[in-house]
């Protein structure tokens, strides 16, 4: 080789040396580890920016630093045992070391030993790592799996693991519980063999593994003693990233109990259904056998009171009379109550005027508050809308109900009655009425009890003012029904406030009849009967005598030309050779009963085409009644005691529409 070759490989090899050390400078400085360099000593005697960093350490407090100090003595202790000298290096050992503020830092540390050429130890070459974060990530790991497994072992549910082959790979505590099993007998164990083999198929059947889970499926499970027990089940499906099935978790919750308790309260349920029917139909019984003779009593008096009588006789055919409307007033309270709790009261939503109704109700009421030099005076907020849908009647009962018991508990004084628009929406409105009055007053032990049913303050009061006790009872069902609530507010010997709320339905674009809402009853006497209804053919089927005479002499006032039957046959008989305008048909008769004859009236009327109107006069006045008779081919109905001016309205509005057709 010529002296120019070698001259120029020795400068290409001081090239490359030159730029080795500048790369091993560039990577020196700007690594992202801590990198320490030792002497034979084991003193410090170079590092890099990161490590100063790292350490929080400069050069004064690194320069001769023994690399022992830089750990807790029992941490290098613990690397000493590792005879890195010896071995040469050690990598990624998870140690402590101390910055210069003292606190400790969780490191990731390889060491290399460095030898000269005839092996003997120069030094040493650190690198760092801060590892801090996953040291934290691996505790909160490590906290929550065990979380985890205090819930899992806690939980009273079993909780299983099945692998892809469906065999139980893991299960919490509460599973060795239900099952009466050990880790030995559910350890690899076929899910399978857990259910009894129809309850497999069924949950076979469900296909779970192809729908991924499966919530709240009633089954059952054969415990290691034998028995048979009723679960709910819960699966899931594992899939791994790759869509394939690698597993399964189920949970089961022991419902034994729960389905034994829902059977006693079916049973409970059917048991109370019996009484609630045996009750009803108790109710209807007494409700026709008690307005049977009411009829008689009520129709008598009032015949008699329209004859020639002397002022004592008037007298006390009033007091009969009011004896008798307080009866009668008592069984409607016991149907009522009765129809609201077994939720058979139907509210009607027609259009309605609330400011009418209320002004109507307490004009009615004024004479009666009059007697006892009690005023009442009510205020209508204007900006109630005109026309509103809900139920009149029931809505007229309520307000009735309320100011009666008003005026009844206040001996002077006034009755207020206050009506405020609480909320208006394009579908509702929600209106709020208030009744006050500075009568008796509620002591503070009753006020609590005050809607329920037989309490009215309790028996001393209702022995003084009378009463049934079952009216609050029966506005506060109907209010609640009105989707509305009612309470009460009152001081003993100062006076109470009944305050009730009521959503009625709102149509904005409804046309308003500029009079409002009239729908209270008329009273039809004999002058209001239209001209040509002066003689009408009335044939009456009643096998009451008592009962054919009232109805008769009431029917006759009018000019009326009554014919009198008593059974259903003979019905039949008399329209074979007599004509008449309208029937009025008693339901319990002997041979054939009012139902029976006017089906058969019914199917004669399809061939003759003639249709004479019927009208349902009978004592029976259960909820659905009417609907019953109405659908059976009557055409009206008319409960007893009875009401004549309801008698005369329906009989008018049936021949009218007779006339025009």
């Amino acid at each position: 080789m010529t002296k120019f070759k070698e001259k120029k490989l020795e400068e290409q090899l001081q090239q490359d040396h030159i730029e080795s050390k500048l790369l091993f400078k560039i990577v020196f400085e700007h690594s992202p580890s801590a990198i320490t360099v030792t002497d034979s000593q084991e003193r410090i005697v170079a590092w890099n920016p990161m490590a100063e960093k790292m350490l929080g350490m400069g050069r004064a407090d690194l320069f001769n630093k023994p690399v022992s100090s830089l750990y807790p003595p029992q941490e290098w202790k613990r690397m000493r045992s590792m005879n890195i000298r010896n071995k040469g290096m050690q990598a990624n050992i998870v140690t402590k070391v101390i910055r210069k503020d003292g606190s400790l830092l969780d490191i990731s540390a390889s060491i290399s030993v460095l030898k000269d050429s005839k092996d003997k130890v120069i030094g040493s070459i650190g690198i760092f790592n801060d590892i801090t974060h996953e040291k934290l990530v691996e505790q909160q790991m490590r906290e929550s799996e065990n979380k985890l497994r205090i819930i899992l072992d806690n939980s009273a549910a079993a909780i299983t693991m099945t692998d892809e082959n469906e065999q139980i790979i893991s299960w919490n505590h509460f599973t060795e519980k239900l099952f009466g099993m050990n880790a030995k007998d559910l350890h690899c164990r076929p899910i399978s063999s857990l259910y009894p083999v129809e309850e497999w198929k069924m949950i076979r059947a469900l296909n779970i593994r192809q729908s991924g889970f499966k919530h709240h499926l009633p089954t059952k499970i054969i415990r290691k003693d034998g028995t048979i027990i009723d679960v709910d089940l819960s699966v899931n499906i594992l899939k791994d990233e790759h869509g394939k099935i690698i597993g399964s978790v189920g949970m089961l919750q022991d419902i034994t109990e729960q389905k034994r308790a829902n059977e006693l309260i079916v049973q409970a349920k059917l048991v109370a259904e019996e009484a609630n029917n045996a009750k009803s139909i108790f109710l209807a019984q007494m409700s026709h056998e008690v307005r049977t003779p009411m009829n008689a009593i009520i129709g008598m008096i009032d015949m008699t009171l329209d004859t020639p009588l002397t002022d004592e006789q008037k007298d006390n055919l009033k007091v009969a009379k009011d004896a008798a409307d307080s009866l009668l007033s008592l069984i409607n309270d016991i149907l009522d109550l009765s129809r609201a709790q077994s939720g058979r009261v139907v509210i009607e939503e027609v259009e309605i005027n609330v400011p009418d109704i209320v002004k109507n109700v307490c004009k009615g009421l004024m004479i009666l508050a009059r007697n006892k030099g009690v005023d009442v005076i009510w205020s209508i907020d204007p900006s109630i809308p005109r026309l509103l849908l809900g139920d009149p009647v029931r809505l007229r009962q309520v307000i009735v109900n309320l100011v009666n018991n008003a005026i009844k508990f206040t001996n002077k004084g006034k009755v207020q009655v206050n009506v405020k628009l609480k909320s208006l929406t394009d579908k509702d409105a929600e209106v709020v009425f208030e009744v006050v009055d500075n009568g008796i007053g509620i002591s503070p032990k009753n006020l609590p009890h005050i809607f329920d049913v037989f309490t009215e303050a309790h028996n001393t009061t209702a022995r003084r003012y009378g009463g049934t006790g079952l009216g609050l009872a029966i506005c506060k069902k109907i209010v609640e029904m009105m989707r509305g609530s009612i309470v009460v507010e009152s001081k003993e010997g100062v006076g109470s406030t009944f305050r009730f709320s009521i959503i009625f339905g709102y149509q904005p674009d409804a046309l308003e009849d500029s009079n409002g809402d009239q729908r209270g009853r008329t009273e039809n006497t004999g002058s209001s009967v239209p001209t040509e209804l002066h003689h009408l053919r009335v044939l009456l089927a009643e096998d009451n005598t008592v009962n054919q005479r009232i109805a008769t002499r009431i029917l006759e006032k009018l000019g009326w030309k009554v014919v009198v039957v008593s059974n259903g046959q003979e019905v039949l008989n008399t329209l074979n050779n007599q004509t008449f305008d309208v029937i009025l048909m008693d339901d319990n008769m002997p041979v054939l009963n009012g139902i029976e004859t006017v089906q058969v009236l019914r199917r004669e009327e399809k061939q003759t085409g003639v249709h004479v109107p019927v009208v349902a006069m009978t004592a029976n006045a259960m909820v659905g009644d009417r609907e019953r008779y109405l659908a059976a081919g009557m055409d009206g109905y008319v409960s007893k005691p009875i009401d004549r001016n309801l008698l005369y309205e329906e009989i008018v509005k049936l021949v009218t529409q007779r006339l025009n057709n």
